[in-house]
Parts: C-alpha cells; sequence; structure tokens
C-alpha cells in the first residue's frame, strides 16, 4: 500500500536539491527525485480520448475498509476512460454500444456528453436540464429534447473494488 504522506499527493516538483559531492551519497537522493518525478508524471490526466479502454492517468480510492480483504480496499485503483460515438441524436431517447466489460467489480466514476449541431453552429454537455445521460451494462443512453448531428460519451470507471 502507498503510504499517505504528502508528497503521494503532490504533482509540483522541486526546481532545485542539493545533491552530495559523493556519488555514493547523491545515489539515494536521485532515486528519491526520480520517484518523485515518477509519481507527479503519473498522476496527471492523460489527454488521450480514444474510442477504446485506456488509462486516464487518474487514481481512484473507493472510501472502503474490508477487513477481511487484507487491505486491499485502501488501495489506489486505476481509473479507465473510453469515448463513445454517437453519430447524431434524436429527440428522445438514444442508445449506443459502449463494449466495456460491466460486472459487480465495475463502478462509475464519471459520464458525461457533449452534443454539437453544425447548422445552427450551437452545442450543449449533457446532463443538462431535461437531457440526461445513463449507462446499462450494455449501452450508454442519452435522452434529448432536440436532435443533434453528433455527439460524444465520456466514461471514466474502474473494475475492481
Amino acid at each position: 500500500m502507498i503510504p499517505l504522506d504528502s508528497q503521494n499527493f503532490e504533482s509540483f516538483l522541486p526546481t532545485y536539491d542539493v545533491v552530495p559531492e559523493k556519488w555514493e551519497d547523491a545515489r539515494p537522493v536521485f532515486v528519491e527525485e526520480l520517484k518523485k518525478h515518477a509519481n507527479a508524471i503519473n498522476v496527471r490526466d492523460i489527454g488521450f480520448y480514444l474510442d477504446q479502454e485506456l488509462l486516464s492517468g487518474r487514481a481512484f480510492i473507493p472510501g472502503l475498509n474490508i477487513a477481511t480483504d487484507g487491505g486491499s480496499s485502501q488501495q489506489f485503483r486505476s481509473i479507465l476512460r473510453k469515448v463513445i460515438t454517437f453519430p447524431g441524436l434524436t429527440a428522445g431517447v438514444n442508445t449506443q454500444p459502449h463494449g466495456i466489460f460491466v460486472d459487480a467489480n465495475f463502478s462509475l466514476i464519471e459520464l458525461y456528453a457533449a452534443a454539437t449541431n453544425a447548422t445552427t453552429l450551437t452545442g450543449e454537455p449533457i446532463p443538462n436540464g431535461a437531457d440526461t445521460i445513463s449507462y446499462t451494462s450494455t449501452n450508454i443512453v442519452i435522452t434529448v429534447a432536440a436532435n443533434w448531428d453528433r455527439c460524444w460519451a465520456v466514461i471514466h470507471y474502474i473494475q475492481e473494488l
């Protein structure tokens, strides 16, 4: 389990540290600096939004503390992200398969979408007022009041408890 100190949650790196002159003394300093860099880089949100399951660069700890699991419930889980493309939305209920394996270990972290009308040059985030977004074990479900030319839904989730 990752120890909970401020460095684990700090994503900014110091710009300068004093390094000992002798390599034997400097080596542990370099190793710690490399760990700081790796942690800071790995907790950044990864900017790829693709139509396949990928690591988002985020970590999540659900806050469960189950004594029988040996403490694994307090470990960070990798948050996955996937973009689901809707070729267009018509007023009413729209569904699109997400291709994500959903079982008892699946937990939704975040789900949102954005729709665009290329004719009127307008767009809107979803959910928005009466427009809603949800998921089932097989589909992303978006209900809208108006037609839209295109829409992308983004789902963030974990696959482990």
